[in-house]
């Protein structure tokens, strides 16, 4: 499984503010990063073309808009099995340890916290291969 990084704090903390900054400024180095976004909702609904799908027992089923793909309803780890990435950001879900665990207490602190989670990505994962540089 890739380098999972979590992010904890209560509701209006800044935790999306956070992982945001962290996805843009690891993105800018190359890597490959995909979130999990916890919620207590859940997806698929009685009655809907998901919950028919999961009835006939799909291992994975797939949400595909213009722009966007959601996996549902599919355990988030297996998810993060299914999608090759560098970097799995995970906002939310303080019941389950997701791999190195960090926390938010007010949206002040965003950056900082951001800038925590980018450093310890990449103080732990190999430099990321530049296409059309030397072989």
């Amino acid at each position: 499984m890739p380098l999972t990084i979590q992010l904890i704090g209560s509701h209006g903390a800044g935790k999306t503010l956070a992982l945001s900054f962290a996805v843009r400024a690891l993105k800018r180095r190359g890597l490959r990063v995909a979130v999990i976004k916890h919620s207590h909702h859940a997806i698929d609904l009685a009655g809907t073309d998901t919950a028919r799908y999961r009835e006939s027992r799909a291992d994975v089923v797939v949400f595909a808009g213009r722009e966007t793909v959601t996996f549902a309803p599919v355990a988030p780890r297996r998810a993060a099995q299914l999608v090759p990435t560098d970097v799995w950001l995970v906002e939310g879900d303080h019941r389950h340890r997701w791999g190195k665990r960090f926390a938010i207490r007010r949206p002040s602190d965003s950056r900082a916290v951001g800038r925590a989670i980018v450093a310890y990505a990449l103080a732990r994962l190999p430099a990321p291969r530049r296409p059309g540089r030397g072989r």
